[in-house]
């Protein structure tokens, strides 16, 4: 099955590629693009230690061991919450459940800092404290810290996986304690187009009105009416999370998504999405207002609208002027049948490869 994904994906050859038509293998069954990309699941989170401060409080939710990383030019000392220590010029305590591990990479060039990981066997459910000196006219310093048999999880995306300018976008993140759901938590998000800052941190929410399900479910979400800025292309969204778990211990998570804003290259009429008998052969056709003129693909793909099974595909590489125009592709009756038909079709971009836009719609064959 094509995705939306791999079809955008085209060889500059589709360029001059001639339209195609193919059929489905025996008993394949039609399934629409994915709304969002698998969800990230997470059992970590990241900190920062701004230029002048000192120290870090890390919740732990003692249910497994705890990874420290940082990049910094001190080693950092390690406070538990009983009050013992593993102090920067120490390789672990005298039991072992403490350990220091540094990066002796000679090929890569960290700025004059040094990675060093701090491992503890076994974290109780409390907070840990983290010493470092950080000047104050030092770059901030990244603490990125795992827990990686927790039972504590969480899972995000963002959603239209492939967004069309003016798509309102969701953004949704999932709290679990094993089964059990975490309600009550706090949980924000940023978001961010390809080499530039994030924006402002927006709420999200588990109270049953924002796109999140029920209720105090573990589900929280919020709809964006907009992004924050106009750039098109890949989009970064990070999560944090924060809050108590089961056994009343503090929890920190940090997770991630992403999304395309795709260009404002074109748009396809829904409406005008049509499948006309002529001879032997079904014309499908659509209305198209091209913003962007160049070299774009009309695809459709046809399966059974009643079973969802998988019929046809056709592809039909244009160059398109800006303004108005009709796209059509001629499809053999012979491999229609007579049901009614579920078309899905699509304009891609192919000079910058993209989703230009998308329908799905039932038609019958007239």
């Amino acid at each position: 099955m094509k995705t939306l994904l791999a079809i955008a994906l085209l060889p500059a050859a589709s360029l001059f590629a001639a339209d195609a038509v193919g059929v489905f293998p025996a008993g394949s069954t039609y399934e629409p693009p994915a709304r969002h990309a698998p969800a990230n699941v997470s059992r970590m989170f990241a900190r920062t230690l701004e230029p002048g401060a000192r120290t870090l409080d890390l919740p732990a939710g003692g249910d497994s061991s705890l990874i420290i990383w940082t990049l910094s030019a001190s080693n950092p000392r390690l406070v538990t919450p009983s009050g013992r220590t593993l102090e920067p010029d120490s390789a672990q305590s005298p039991d072992r459940q403490l350990q220091r591990f540094r990066f002796e990479g000679s090929d890569i060039d960290f700025g004059g800092r040094q990675q060093s990981v701090l491992h503890v066997a076994r974290a109780d459910a409390a907070t840990y404290r983290l010493e470092a000196r950080n000047p104050e006219q030092a770059e901030p310093i990244t603490v990125a810290v795992g827990e990686p048999e927790s039972r504590i999880t969480l899972a995000t995306w963002a959603a239209p996986l492939s967004r069309q300018p003016g798509e309102p976008v969701t953004l949704h993140a999932e709290l679990r304690d094993g089964e059990a759901a975490i309600a009550g938590a706090r949980v924000t998000a940023r978001l961010a187009p390809a080499n530039l800052p994030a924006g402002d941190a927006v709420a999200l929410f588990d109270d049953g009105k924002h796109d999140d399900g029920l209720a105090n479910d573990g589900i929280y979400a919020v709809t964006l009416a907009d992004l924050p800025r106009g750039e098109s292309g890949l989009w970064q969204v990070r999560f944090e999370a924060d809050g108590q778990a089961a056994n009343g211990a503090r929890f920190a998570r940090t997770g991630s998504g992403e999304l395309m804003a795709e260009r404002d290259a074109a748009r396809l009429d829904a409406a005008s999405v049509q499948a006309v008998v002529d001879g032997d052969v079904v014309r499908v056709s659509a209305n198209v207002d091209v913003r962007i003129a160049g070299n774009y693909r009309f695809d459709v793909i046809a399966a059974d609208a009643t079973t969802r099974t998988s019929l046809t595909w056709a592809e039909a590489p244009r160059m398109l002027e800006q303004g108005a125009a009709t796209l059509t592709v001629a499809i053999p009756r012979s491999l229609l049948g007579d049901s009614k038909l579920l078309l899905d079709v699509r304009l891609l971009g192919l000079d910058t490869p993209g989703v230009a836009g998308r329908v799905e719609r039932e038609v019958a064959i007239r």
